[in-house]
């Protein structure tokens, strides 16, 4: 195996021929850079150094191409709806759920409301990688378990069911790891979610434990308030940005484990600052023709914000998004690295997992953090993921 120094200055041997993939600076990143369209601007050079880790588990024959990667994984992504025929993703899906309100005909994501988030966050995890299209996922190959939740639709008083309902048939589905990009309702207790937690890290993978990963939040305060996300067998991940910086909106405490490359949102209008590509809902609008640049005023029917022409992927114009931001963006990447993980090293213990995501990470503004003997910073948790040095862990344990 090549010294950890060498494959992070390495190039990946075949790189993905995904379009948008040369502006992910959240997976790999030579930066400073300006975008290509010229309206987003990524400041730094940091990142989460995945595409040196899809390198060392190809030099490991992990996979015979990148897209292989992950193969073995079983990811589900418990969130708000999803876009299930996205030509990113429709390869993707093993499985998934309506647990919500009404959605689309034939698909798993409502108008009313709008709901694409889960279909960000799925992009960001896991979207299909090295296929021509769109953007490229941190977990190439990672299947993907899809299950709609939809605060709206809780009856009153049963939030604790509705959570056993779902978190019941998700680990029905053999998934390796869950992500949960946002917070319980208040209807449930920590106890509840104590008892849902242990019985996925003593049942889950034939009782190696399922992983669990989740969002911290964005209001600055003190991560213990999320009786999900506040659990010790939960990888809790904030956010950093392109400079090694945590965002400050990003909760902080002792429950807080890894930071991830996210945006911080938007700067002036028009201006982007680390922008996050990934997908979004997508519905064809009647004036457009297959093969057809669409005129102005086609535009994308379901998307984020679809307001202006569509081109079938050009920025929250159409089956594409660079406006995700916040610590959404900052789970379902470390949920693909934990696919990497697993991809090298499928005897893991969940235990062992978070062990490895904690040894691994760079400890980015070090007087800042003011890391302790043991490598942990309340505000910075012990980094920013190192999915190369985490995948070089994984593999010699």
């Amino acid at each position: 195996m090549l010294p950890i120094a060498m494959i992070l200055a390495a190039s990946l041997s075949a790189l993905p021929n995904d379009p948008y993939y040369s502006e992910q600076w959240n997976l790999q990143s030579r930066g400073p850079f300006k975008s290509a369209d010229g309206k987003g601007t990524v400041r730094g050079g940091d990142h989460a150094h995945v595409q040196e880790a899809w390198q060392l588990l190809l030099d490991n024959k992990k996979g015979a191409r990148v897209s292989d990667l992950g193969k073995s994984v079983r990811m589900a992504i418990i969130d708000d709806g999803f876009d299930i025929k996205h030509e990113d993703l429709k390869n993707k899906v093993a499985a998934y759920k309506n647990f919500g309100g009404p959605v689309i005909e034939g698909n798993l994501f409502s108008q009313t409301p709008k709901d694409v988030h889960g279909t960000m966050v799925t992009g960001i995890a896991a979207a299909q990688t090295d296929n021509g299209v769109g953007i490229a996922g941190a977990c190439p190959g990672c299947e993907l378990v899809l299950a709609r939740i939809s605060s709206e639709n809780f009856a009153p008083g049963r939030g604790e069911d509705y959570f056993q309902e779902v978190f019941d048939w998700v680990m029905k589905q053999d998934v390796d790891i869950i992500n949960c990009s946002w917070g319980p309702d208040d209807d449930a207790s920590r106890e509840f979610f104590a008892r849902l937690i242990e019985k996925l890290a003593s049942e889950g993978r034939g009782g190696k434990g399922i992983i669990l990963v989740a969002a911290v939040g964005n209001d600055g305060k003190d991560i213990q308030s999320d009786v999900l996300a506040s659990q010790p067998s939960v990888i809790a991940v904030g956010g950093s940005n392109s400079l090694g910086q945590r965002l400050t909106f990003s909760r902080h405490g002792e429950a807080l484990d890894l930071l991830a490359p996210i945006a911080g949102g938007e700067g002036k209008i028009g201006a982007y600052i680390d922008r996050i590509w990934t997908t979004d809902n997508f519905l064809a609008p009647p004036c457009l023709t297959e093969g057809v640049k669409p005129t102005t005023g086609c535009s994308d029917q379901a998307g984020l914000t679809p307001t202006s022409p569509m081109a079938g992927g050009d920025g929250w114009m159409g089956k594409y998004s660079y406006r995700f931001s916040h610590t959404s963006a900052a789970a379902p990447l470390v949920s693909g690295v934990v696919g990497l993980i697993l991809t090298a090293n499928p005897s893991l213990t969940a235990r062992e997992v978070e062990s490895i995501l904690h040894e691994s990470a760079d400890k980015i503004e070090p007087g800042a953090a003011r890391y302790d003997s043991e490598g942990f910073s309340p505000t910075h948790g012990y980094g920013r993921v190192n999915a190369a040095r985490a995948v070089e862990l994984a593999l010699v344990k």
